[in-house]
């Protein structure tokens, strides 16, 4: 068994979600990528601003 697979299993017989390697809630991961979701968007739409 490698150091990446530990045996780290819920009720329901499943891995957790990990996210940047913390163990998170379906909801908390989902919130997170929907955050850093709408910072990119912002960001590439700056970039676009400052090109025209």
């Amino acid at each position: 068994m490698s150091f990446d697979e530990e045996n780290h299993e819920t009720d329901e017989g499943e891995k957790p979600k990990t996210f940047f390697g913390l163990e998170l809630g379906d909801g908390l991961v989902y919130g997170v990528v929907i955050i850093l979701t709408l910072i990119f968007i912002r960001q590439v739409s700056v970039v676009v601003a400052a090109l025209n």
